[in-house]
Order: structure tokens, then sequence, then C-alpha cells
């Protein structure tokens, strides 16, 4: 069932239009935005794995996402795929996983033009259908609050807790992780105007995301791609490396920055690997620039053949967390990073997938992302970068606050 919207939308407003529905989403995936609502089913926690491991069913001529799975993969999930200690405490965060199946969605072209898809009549579909043509308006713009932003590794505290990681570093124990910090600020307005404030501070996103759970609102302007996968190749896009904008040919030049995107990319390959046929590994693109509004990076892409009757969750579980926001060796870096951090990292740095009915795959990064507790009056980020040897603590603690320029912005304050 496919059915064409008439003219040319944005799908900031046909989100808009669906947030009274349950389960309001949209995601990016493989080119092309989905917007959706009314799931007809949901895994949560472990269970998501489960969800993931059912045989594909694609139907012919209805885009993949109706009927596939959207959600949340959180940085405490990773404790499912590997052995580690519990996570630091995360106050009114969302849960370790969640995916939902929508059986219709919204499939929205980077040029505006939009179909709704469906199995087959459902509710969902009509609930779709009816928004679309009964609502108006776009996501509420509000002016910036002005508010005081709080860190959870103030001034010397950040700069203390890189030294601990460059002190294992020395030891041989680790070679790069991953320090993060979360912001809170107050908000009042609602996840949907921060939504608009975020995506329009920050740019142009690759993966931006927005979905709605039961706890809270996810919302992602993340540049970085985790992991995606179509007819029988899986390919990351590792993101390493940070200067101010414009100073992008400073970082490439950059020996630390270098190193650390190597380990990086090495990471990845061996991550891919346990999927991959033998030799089935490459590394088309190395260390490329990827801009944007608020910093310059470096990013490279590693491609694997896929092994035959290898699932969306043999996939995930590969690679997931993605290297660029844990560090090497990778488990001993999620040790690493539950000693070191003093909270949680709600769904941050974990990774927004959408999954189509036929086994398609496309996971972000969930950079530059915020949270929104139900019905608590205040806004959450997180940001930080990674640690090596050559890391100086000054200048570790900047590139954190620098990667926190989109919600300082949408929120109204300036870094300290």
């Amino acid at each position: 069932m496919a059915t064409p919207l008439a003219g040319r939308v944005s799908a900031d407003a046909l989100l808009a239009q669906v947030l009274h529905l349950e389960r309001p989403v949209l995601v990016r995936h493989l080119g092309r935005t989905i917007v959706a609502a009314c799931p007809d089913e949901v895994a949560r926690g472990a269970s998501v794995w489960d969800a993931l491991r059912r045989p594909p069913r694609a139907r012919h001529g209805v885009n993949p996402m109706a009927g596939g799975w959207i959600g949340l993969l959180a940085d405490r999930l990773a404790g499912t795929v590997e052995l580690l200690p519990g996570s630091p405490p995360d106050d009114a965060g969302p849960p370790a996983g969640d995916v939902a199946r929508y059986p219709a969605v919204i499939v929205v072209d980077d040029d505006g033009r939009a179909v709704l898809m469906a199995e087959g009549p459902c509710p969902a579909a009509d609930a779709l259908m009816d928004a679309v043509h009964t609502r108006t308006g776009g996501l509420p713009r509000v002016p910036p609050p002005g508010t005081d932003v709080r860190s959870s590794l103030p001034g010397a505290m950040y700069e203390a807790a890189v030294e601990r990681a460059r002190d294992l570093i020395r030891a041989g124990d680790i070679y790069q992780v991953n320090l993060v910090q979360r912001l809170d600020a107050g908000w009042v307005a609602g996840p949907a105007a921060l939504a608009r404030a975020l995506w329009a501070a920050a740019g142009p996103a690759a993966h931006r995301a927005y979905l709605d759970l039961p706890e809270g609102t996810v919302i992602s302007a993340s540049p970085e791609r985790m992991v995606a996968t179509e007819h029988g190749v899986a390919w990351s896009e590792p993101i390493k490396g940070t200067s101010a904008p414009g100073d992008f040919a400073a970082l490439a030049a950059s020996t630390k920055d270098r190193a650390e995107h190597v380990m990086i990319v090495d990471l990845v390959r061996n991550d891919l690997g346990r999927i991959a046929r033998p030799g089935g590994v490459s590394v088309p693109r190395l260390m490329d620039p990827l801009v944007t509004a608020y910093a310059d990076h470096m990013v490279s892409a590693v491609r694997a053949e896929v092994r035959e009757h290898t699932g969306p969750a043999d996939v995930l579980r590969a690679v997931f967390p993605a290297g660029s926001v844990t560090g090497a060796p990778k488990v001993r870096a999620l040790e690493v990073i539950r000693e070191i951090e003093p909270v949680g990292r709600g769904p941050a740095f974990g990774s927004v997938i959408a999954v189509g009915s036929d086994g398609s795959v496309d996971a972000s990064v969930t950079i530059r992302t915020a949270w929104i507790p139900r019905e608590v009056p205040r806004a959450q980020y997180w940001s930080g970068g990674a640690v090596v040897w050559d890391s100086d603590p000054v200048a570790e603690r900047e590139e954190a606050w620098r990667k926190a320029a989109p919600f300082l912005a949408a929120v109204g304050s300036t870094a300290p």
C-alpha cells in the first residue's frame, strides 16, 4: 500500500502533525527520512535483540520501513553484548533498549516528495493519513530561555578525569578512551521546541532523529553513522578528530589526531570483520573532511562484504557500541568509562536504529544528542572526546564544550 502525499512537504512539518499520536518518531534510513507513529509492537531491554533476529519479510513495492523496527540502543545495552560492570547512575534516563515496529510510515525524499507506505490497511495508516490531512503548522519556535547549564565534570574535574585516563594509558591498560560530560539545563517548552532549536543550531545532520518514548524524548543531530547494511554489504563511517570550524587543514596535519583516528578505524575494521567474508573488509575512504556548523571532523568509511545468513541483530551486536565513542581496546575502554564518568550516558553514545522488514539497517551514533525526561522540566546533553597519551587536559575540556555548541545555542547559554 503506497499513497503519495500532494506537493512538497517538510519532514519536520510532518513530524509536527503526528506528535499527538502514540510514539511519534523521525529517523533516517538509507538516504530518506522516515516519519511514523502508532507502532503495533514494542520490545525493551535485552529483548530488542530477539525482536531484531526475526527473519526478514519484505513486501514488493513497499518501502521496507513499513513493518520495520525503529528505536534506541542506549549505552547501557552494551552490558548485554559484553560482560561489563554496572553503568553509573542515570536518573530519569531512558531504558537500555527500546524498539518499536511501525506497520505504516511516511517516507520523505530530500526533495520533499513524500509517500505514505503501509503493509496493508491498518489503524496506523489511517491515523497518519488523518493527521496529515487535518493538522497544519510546524515544530514550535521558542526564544532560548538563557538558562544556566551544569556539567557533571565541571572545570578541573574534567581535566582530572583526562589525567586519570592518561595514567591508564601510561600503564599500558588502554590506548584510547572516550570521556564524556553530561550537561543539564532547565527547559519547560517541551521536546518539539528543543528539536527545532537544536536542529537549527547544529545545521544539516545526516542522522538526525526524534524518538518519543514513555520515559522521555530523544532528540539527535548526529552526523555519524555507526553501521548500515544493504544488499549484502555493511559499512560504517567513524568520526574521530575535531577542530574549530574552518581548521581542517591543521586537524589533518595533527599527528595526535591522525593516530587517534587510525586507532578507531582499525577497531571498526575488526568489529566488521566478525560478520564479513574472509578478506571482505576494506577502507575506501580514510580521514576525509566532515564539516559542521560548529566543528570540523575527520571521517572514514569502512566497508564489509557480509557473510550469508547474517541478520540485523548480528550486524548491530558486532559494532555496538561504536568504537568512536568508546575507545581501544573496546571492552577495556567500556570498563574505564564506567569507572571514570560520574553519571550515565542516557541515550547518548548509543545508537538510533532503523531496521527494515527486508533486513536492511541504518544506525547512527547518538552524538549531539539531547534527552528530555517525561514530566521533568530539564534537558540533558552529552559531549566529550577521545583521550590518548598526547591529550592535553585543557584542550580536551575545550573540545568537549565545542561539541556542546548546538545545545548551548538552543538553550541560550555559553560555555564556561
